[in-house]
């Protein structure tokens, strides 16, 4: 019952909201895992990529930082 009580709350709607983003920015080529000329272990492999990019979309946001090592300012 916590678990319906939780799906219909503000909680449950942010976290459809989450995983409709996921989905929304994974669902165009090469996200979205296609049937070619491979085997069924690479097919279902790349739609367990495929869902855990949508659980961790917002991993896609973060770029790495840009080091300058050895580099003076003015030089």
């Amino acid at each position: 019952m916590k678990f319906f009580k939780t799906l219909f709350s503000l909680t449950g709607l942010l976290i459809v909201i989450y995983i409709l983003i996921g989905i929304f920015l994974n669902t165009k080529y090469p996200h979205f895992p296609m049937e070619d000329d491979h085997s069924t272990a690479d097919y279902v492999h790349s739609w367990v990529q495929y869902f855990i990019s949508i659980m961790f979309w917002p991993l896609s946001l973060w770029s790495p930082p840009t080091f300058t090592v050895g580099k003076w300012p003015g030089h």
